[in-house]
């Protein structure tokens, strides 16, 4: 298995000002420990349709708004930007993505645009899965690496999780490449709540995602998601605890294939 055989990463010990508004930028091939059944009737291209979804956090202080788009695809590529503003400045990700024949989310580009007080930076990631190389930039650094099939990036993964939990995968691998680093992901189904979101409850489907580093679970930084189980599982709410530290980020109104995302119906006492 791929994740066991890479190189990994130290995870990082601190959380920068903007990474818990781009953790949503939270992220084809997989292991599930799991083997999942067909819960959904839809086909991956059914189930990744258009959506807009926009999210608040306060992080140092400081209100942090953060609106994630998936566009409608044009000659079967994908977009999906996300834009996350605040005080210190503006934080921008675009990625672009095919479906295989196999009807995996494959990766073609990533980039990422920061513009802050603190300065200016710019990251980028382009794969050739014909010659199997993955081209990177990120700070003053440039270099390529070889690609395996089942390697994401910190958005793709994210959409393929959404429709591997509708298929029934409950403890779900992926393998990352993200700053030029390979890193693995586990997400595992841990419950399910009514969740109070600001448009009213939501059914979810709560998540944990651990990083795995050398083939260990790692202690230094946890995340929990709920996502929202009747909407094709776009995310309502992400904690990420690191030490002692607690952020969270919450939903605040979306769309879903061009419908807004509505809350539960109230039950009325007799």
């Amino acid at each position: 298995m791929s994740w066991l055989k890479t190189t990994q990463r130290t995870p990082l010990k601190s959380i920068s000002i903007f990474k818990l508004s781009i953790a949503v930028m939270l992220t084809s091939g997989i292991f599930a420990s799991s083997l999942g059944w067909s819960k959904s009737s839809k086909g991956i291209h059914e189930f990744i349709v258009p959506f807009e979804m926009k999210y608040y956090t306060k992080v140092s202080g400081m209100d942090i708004n953060l609106t994630q788009r998936l566009e409608q695809p044009i000659n079967g590529q994908y977009k999906e930007n996300i834009i996350a503003k605040g005080a210190l400045g503006k934080v921008t990700e675009e990625g672009l993505f095919h479906i295989s024949k196999q009807g995996r989310v494959i990766p073609d580009k990533f980039s990422k645009n920061q513009k802050t007080i603190l300065g200016k930076r710019f990251e980028f990631q382009e794969y050739d899965w014909q010659a199997k190389k993955l081209n990177f930039s990120f700070k003053k650094r440039t270099g390529s690496l070889n690609l395996q099939q089942d390697y994401q990036d910190t958005m793709t993964h994210k959409q393929q999780l959404r429709f591997d939990l509708a298929s029934g995968l409950t403890d779900i691998y992926y393998t990352v490449i993200k700053n030029g680093q390979v890193e693995n992901y586990l997400y595992q189904v841990v419950g399910h709540e009514v969740l109070e979101t600001s448009i009213g409850e939501l059914n979810t489907t709560i998540l944990t995602r651990t990083d795995v580093i050398d083939g260990e679970k790692s202690a230094d930084a946890q995340s929990k998601i709920w996502l929202a189980s009747d909407w094709d599982y776009l995310m309502l709410k992400l904690e990420t605890i690191d030490k002692d530290s607690v952020k969270i980020m919450t939903f605040t109104q979306g769309t879903l294939d061009g419908r807004p995302i509505t809350p539960l119906e109230a039950k009325t006492e007799t």
